[in-house]
């Protein structure tokens, strides 16, 4: 949810596979021939309906401010649309297939403000942590960054899900470990520290942003309600794709508010109908949307719940349906940040809650997408 707590205050080896992935139309009441048309049982990894369910379940909008209920739908509706309408999570899976065990994927997230946030908040961590700790069991590397003040968070989050975190002298000769590092902020040093990464890492096969704020068409940062962000206070991650793309390495992009790294990809049909994505509340009037272009984005009622949902994805699409981590760890990958000072950024209280739902609502969602598992595995 990005922060949004500034204006709630001021107005009140097994958890891990990336193969083919199927392929499922959003499914509408109001007109049966949308639905998938393959339902005969087949192959999990080819058959729809799972990854229909995934994106369903990442997209259960769980929101008690009028002014964002009904953007979840509005978001995911018009993602779908954009990117071919099949399943996101299935896609992204799918753009997965050529990452190899050995091979390294980049993780990027991390958002807060001064003020409310400054160790940052509980959504982005844990999805990182989920995605981290199945590419580990797949033989992947990850190398994960976010900006110094929010990385003993995200360590922490990470550790939780069950990740090892090593230096990288022991992290490149091992292929189911975590590099973490500091992204360093402002836009003058992004590119150096771009190069550097790019040519570092071994193995580089895809970058990842969940819940990673990026900038409107004018260069400006916002939160989710629109509000700006000091430019030279965050990481200007979102000029890691062009190095990314210019490698033909897939960019993939998971947020719930549409100021984050990938929203991008519908900015031009967001920005007329979501409130904020035209003009935003600063000086600029650019709208809250970013203006960054990733190859696939899964927007999301929760950025932890897209990250999980293309977990699950994955363990799909490999046919191992024990991929995912089990809740307890995945509980505790949400509640680690908040003993390094990070809060929920939707109420900024220092509970276990991630956008203002609850440890239960967080246990349900990650439990039906266990149980999309569970359908697949005994069709």
């Amino acid at each position: 949810m990005n922060d949004d707590f500034s204006d709630a205050a001021t107005t009140a080896r097994d958890t891990g596979n990336a193969a083919d992935a199927g392929h499922a139309v959003e499914a509408s009441p109001a007109d049966n021939s949308t639905l998938p048309s393959h339902t005969s049982s087949v192959s999990s990894k080819d058959n729809p309906w799972y990854y229909e369910y995934l994106d369903q379940i990442a997209n259960l909008e769980l929101k008690n401010k009028p002014a964002q209920q009904g953007g979840t739908a509005l978001r995911y509706r018009q993602a779908r649309a954009a990117q071919g309408g099949d399943a996101i999570c299935a896609g992204i899976a799918q753009a997965l297939q050529s990452v190899q065990a050995g091979g390294t994927v980049i993780l990027v997230t991390g958002t807060g403000n001064p003020e409310w946030l400054p160790q940052g908040e509980t959504d982005g961590p844990s999805g990182v942590a989920v995605l981290a700790r199945v590419f580990g069991a797949l033989g992947v590397r990850s190398c994960i960054l976010s900006e110094a003040r929010f990385l003993p968070g995200v360590a922490a989050s990470v550790r939780a899900g069950g990740t090892p975190l090593l230096d990288e002298a022991a992290w490149r000769r091992r292929d189911n470990a975590a590099l973490i590092l500091p992204f360093p902020t402002g836009a003058a040093a992004a590119v150096p520290f771009i190069e550097d990464l790019m040519g570092r890492l071994p193995d580089l096969a895809a970058g990842f942003f969940i819940e990673k704020p990026g900038p409107n068409a004018l260069g400006v940062f916002h939160n989710s309600s629109g509000k700006p962000k000091d430019s030279d206070w965050v990481a200007h991650a979102h000029l890691l794709v062009p190095a990314l793309r210019a490698r033909g390495l897939p960019t993939l992009a998971v947020g719930d508010g549409g100021n984050e790294i990938g929203f991008g990809r519908v900015r031009t049909q967001l920005a007329v109908q979501l409130p904020g994505g035209g003009q935003c509340a600063c000086p600029c009037q650019g709208g809250l949307l970013d203006a960054t272009e990733v190859d696939l984005l899964l927007p999301a009622a929760v950025s932890n719940w897209g990250a999980y949902a293309i977990a699950a994805a994955l363990a799909l699409t490999h046919e191992r349906p024990n991929l995912m981590p089990d809740w307890p760890e995945v509980a505790a990958s949400i509640s680690a940040p908040l003993a390094e000072g990070a809060f929920d950024g939707y109420s900024g209280l220092a509970l276990d809650t991630v956008d203002g739902t609850s440890r239960a609502a967080n246990h349900a969602v990650y439990h039906l997408m266990q149980e999309v598992l569970r359908l697949a595995r005994e069709q």
